[in-house]
């Protein structure tokens, strides 16, 4: 899916008075094996899981001649390293990645030869970043700005101490809407209050919605929570994608989808809690995995941290906030029914 413009043509603001409901791992530092008496380059490879070609890269070998020991690096996950000649195009190429995300993971500019031996980071096992003890209050509690590029800004009011206004409802399911023929389809009080509960969590920061609701005849069989309007891809401003999943992953009652090699976060309003991460390009087949890369089924275990933020089951939806705030002139606070231009990152699964 395109990513939206930088200058944001939509803004869609909601606020929550909340009173009652209140209340990659990146690649691993590189490896070393000190050689055996009777040891083999290959023997060594097999045992930690890597070609013998990468061993040589990284240790800058023409050939596989080793000595009882020799200090050999290992690439662990993610790692890898140039081979004589090769190009960021080729490497791109052999991984599955884009130039342009592999340029950006290891701050590289315009088309650099790179030396042999020279050690780059694959997109998506980056480490992971420095997470700050806390990303600030938020000014005011349960007010979530959202973005959506193409449309005029958007005001809304939620009431979240007795429930979801009304009005507040109607302009989240516009943001979520792909055209017209969504005009008729509707979304819980749950996804707008899950929005809330992540904008504060990182001060307030304003949440981008990337894509909603889909086509049902496209996606009837594999129960996307996007086909049951309780679903959105989002992006939060100036937070790690991972970090979004990371703290997701702490509320109760909720999915949670982390795609390393896409640009957004998927979450959800689902009553089973849920996390994944899919290391597949937009448009591609799942390739559903660990944060240290795609696995088999049976090996893409990963522990679920303890639910510490609830998200209530029933959320009411009421009349209008009372209190409501007119837009400033030049907005409109009616919903939209236009959405962001599909592409292919609405192809994905989820599980």
């Amino acid at each position: 899916m395109r990513m939206p413009s930088p200058t944001w043509a939509a803004v869609a603001t909601f606020v929550f008075a909340a009173a009652v409901f209140l209340g990659p791992h990146g690649a691993d530092a590189s490896r070393t094996h000190t050689v055996r008496a009777g040891q083999t380059l290959g023997q060594i490879a097999q045992r930690y899981r890597v070609s013998v070609d990468d061993i040589k890269a990284a240790n800058r070998m023409r050939g596989t001649r080793i000595r009882v020991g020799q200090e050999l690096t290992i690439p662990t996950a993610g790692e890898v390293y140039a081979r004589p000649g090769q190009t960021l195009e080729r490497i791109a190429r052999q991984h599955d990645v884009s130039v342009d995300a592999l340029r950006r993971v290891n701050r590289l500019r315009g088309n650099p030869r790179l030396r042999a031996g020279q050690r780059l980071i694959l997109p998506g096992y980056e480490p992971a970043p420095s997470t700050p003890e806390s990303w600030g209050e938020p000014e005011q509690p349960g007010r979530v700005e959202l973005r959506r590029s193409g449309e005029e800004p958007v005001d809304a009011v939620l009431r979240v101490d007795a429930g979801v206004s009304r009005r507040g409802l109607r302009q989240l399911e516009g943001m979520l809407r792909r055209d017209e023929r969504d005009i008729d389809r509707h979304t819980t009080p749950r996804l707008a209050l899950l929005l809330a509960r992540i904008s504060d969590h990182f001060g307030g920061r304003t949440i981008t919605v990337v894509s909603g609701f889909r086509d049902p005849r496209r996606f009837s069989g594999n129960g996307s929570q996007h086909v049951a309007g309780i679903a959105s891809d989002i992006q939060v401003q100036g937070v790690p994608h991972r970090t979004v999943w990371e703290y997701c992953r702490t509320i109760d009652a909720v999915g949670c989808g982390f795609y390393p090699r896409s640009s957004f976060v998927h979450v959800d309003a689902r009553e089973e809690r849920t996390h994944w991460v899919d290391w597949s390009r937009p448009g591609r087949r799942p390739r559903y995995g660990t944060l240290r890369g795609p696995a088999r089924a049976g090996q893409r275990h990963m522990a679920m941290p303890e639910a510490t933020v609830t998200l209530p089951l029933e959320v009411a939806v009421v009349e209008d906030d009372p209190m409501y705030v007119a837009p400033q002139p030049g907005t409109a606070p009616v919903a939209s029914t236009a959405a962001p231009a599909a592409s292919r990152e609405d192809d994905y699964e989820e599980p």
